[in-house]
Formats: C-alpha cells, sequence, structure tokens
C-alpha cells in the first residue's frame, strides 16, 4: 500500500502556506535561498508541482512538502501573464528568462545553458537522446490525457480520428464539412517551440502517420501551451489539450466521440544523474519521497492529474528512467 509521509505541522507554517494554496496559480513568484531545491520547466505540470511545494486546498487544506521542510521545494510557473519575464533561481544569483515548456526547462540542467541553481525540471514529455546522453534522468509521478480541444461551440465534429487528425495538420483536410463537421476553414492549432506537449503531440502525429514525420501544414497557428482563449474564441479551431489542464479550462471541449484521437503519458521530474543519490532526491522525488506519497495523491488529483502508483502497487512512480514510462499503472 501507498506510504504517506507524517510532518509535524506548526501554526505558522499552517498559516503561510494555506495563503499560499489560496493565492493559487496567481501567487507571487518565490525567492528561493541557496539550499532550496528549484525546478523550471513544464507549463502542464506547474500547478501540481506548485500545490506539491506549498499545498491546496481540496475541501479542506491538505499541506504540502514545505509544510515540514527546512529546504523549501520551489517551481517557477512557465508563464505568468501578469507577472515578469525573469525570474531569480536563488537569493543572491543574477535573473535569468523564465523557462517556458519542458525543453526550455531541462536545458538548463546539462550542456552550455546548464545552470547549477537549478535542481530539478518539469516535463510532460519523455527523455531524448540528447538529454540521455548529458546523463539526464526523468522520474514519472502522474498520469494525464492527451486530447483534441475545441471550442464550445464549434463546427469540428463530435469526432476526430487519429488519420482525420494528421489530415487536418498536414493541411490537406481543410474545411470541417470535409469530415462531418459544419462548414468553417479548419484552424489547426499547436504548442510554441520546447513544449513537452508539442513534442509528445508531433510524436502522435508520427505514429498514426504510419511512422513518418508529418510536415506541418501552412495554416497552422503556434500558441502558448494550453492556452484556451485562442481555441475558445474561434469556432473553427483546433488544439491538442491536456486532460489534467482541462479541468481548470473554461470555453472549451474535449472531442470525445467514439474513435476519436486520445492519448496517455506521464509527467516527470527530470534531475541530473549526479542528484539521484543526494537526500533530496530521495525525500522529495524518489519512489519512498514525498511526491509518491499517500498525502501527495491528493494535490497531484486537485491540478487534475492522477499518481502514478509505486514499485509495491505495481506502478513506476519515482523510478528514474531514461526511456518514456508505458507503465500507468495507478491506485
Amino acid at each position: 500500500m501507498k506510504r504517506s509521509k507524517v510532518s509535524a505541522l506548526l501554526t505558522t507554517a499552517l498559516i503561510g502556506a494555506l495563503a499560499v494554496s489560496l493565492a493559487g496559480p496567481a501567487a507571487a513568484d518565490p525567492t528561493p535561498q541557496p539550499k532550496d531545491i528549484v525546478g523550471v520547466g513544464s507549463d502542464t505540470s506547474q500547478f501540481a508541482l506548485n500545490y506539491l511545494a506549498d499545498g491546496v486546498v481540496a475541501g479542506s487544506f491538505n499541506a504540502g512538502y514545505n509544510a515540514g521542510a527546512s529546504a523549501r521545494l520551489v517551481s517557477f510557473d512557465a508563464l505568468k501573464a501578469d507577472g515578469p519575464a525573469t525570474i531569480v533561481l536563488k537569493a543572491g544569483t543574477a535573473a535569468i528568462t523564465r523557462p517556458n515548456g519542458s525543453g526550455s526547462g531541462k536545458a538548463l540542467l546539462y550542456g552550455a545553458t546548464n545552470n547549477v541553481n537549478v535542481n530539478y525540471a518539469r516535463s510532460s514529455s519523455g527523455p531524448s537522446p540528447a538529454e540521455n546522453s548529458a546523463n539526464l534522468w526523468h522520474v514519472p509521478f502522474a498520469v494525464d490525457g492527451l486530447k483534441l480541444a475545441t471550442a464550445t461551440t464549434s463546427n469540428a465534429p463530435a469526432s476526430i480520428t487519429p488519420a482525420q487528425m494528421v489530415d487536418i495538420y498536414k493541411g490537406t483536410v481543410t474545411n470541417w464539412n470535409q469530415i462531418g463537421g459544419g462548414n468553417g476553414v479548419i484552424v489547426p492549432m499547436i504548442p510554441q517551440a520546447g513544449s513537452g506537449t508539442r513534442t509528445f503531440f508531433e510524436a502522435q502525429l508520427k505514429a498514426a502517420n504510419g511512422n513518418v514525420t508529418v510536415v506541418l501544414g501552412a495554416s497552422v497557428v503556434v500558441t502558448q501551451e494550453h492556452d484556451a482563449a485562442p481555441v475558445a474564441a474561434d469556432p473553427n479551431a483546433v488544439s491538442p489539450f491536456s486532460t489534467g489542464r482541462f479541468a481548470t479550462a473554461t470555453g472549451i471541449k474535449l472531442v470525445n466521440g467514439a474513435g476519436s484521437f486520445t492519448a496517455q503519458r506521464a509527467l516527470y521530474n527530470v534531475v541530473r544523474a549526479a542528484d539521484l543519490t543526494k537526500p533530496w532526491f530521495t525525500e522529495i522525488f524518489g519512489e519512498n519521497g514525498f511526491v509518491c506519497s499517500g498525502g501527495a495523491g491528493t494535490l497531484i488529483a486537485a491540478s487534475g492529474f492522477t499518481q502514478l502508483a509505486t514499485g509495491l502497487d505495481g506502478g513506476v512512480c519515482g523510478v528514474p528512467t531514461q526511456a518514456a514510462t508505458t507503465n500507468f499503472t495507478t491506485l
């Protein structure tokens, strides 16, 4: 059965954590101290890591890791509509451009852009050969789904098969009435470069195209990952969308008709090989750590995702890997 982390919770810590939780996704950027464990990257899992760090009100207040920690878990959002374009990773260091997406976050863990003030990166895409060669390890903790999203009032049909999806993104199907929808010129949307969702979605397009890379048509529009607004504003728009992030989106619906495109993926926290044996990794991200504990399940669920099971229950939560996770066992 799952293990739970039991921590002494001082009243002052509870009040502080509750204030952060009530602020939700709009909370101000943190000011990490040198000993804190700092992460950046994926838009998909940013709220999950915020809740895992500071807790969330889900019926009652559910404490996060920081309620009983001396070194805090810190997670910088990929994008803040009302926030600065730069962040200070740790007190006393120079500001950097805010990393927006899985690829941008992982890039700060190795190579020419390696930044020692980043301890982990959030990722909604699996390992790449370059990341494996750089000795990065992906640590799965939750499962997410990916479907196509349209505006609530849309010309799209109730079902869009994987083959039709390929034709839409190739540009060979250009009007919804060609595949059983209303009359409207299709506006296919895709997340920005560096997005883990884009990387994963392009892999799904390739798989549905006989394992041949799909060359995106000229009509494909690049948008911010999981920004529902441009989809909601256009009855002809379609975009890949996280089923977890959909839980808090407005103005859109998921294409759920029979035979429609759907896929599952793991969400990861990515670390350097040298950090796999450090106490903070074991205590936070490891199989026996907080993120895989029973207490973390509610926090992950509050952000729209499902916690993966640990090895005791046939799962892979907290097990470092250099291959995309295909074991989506949950409790």
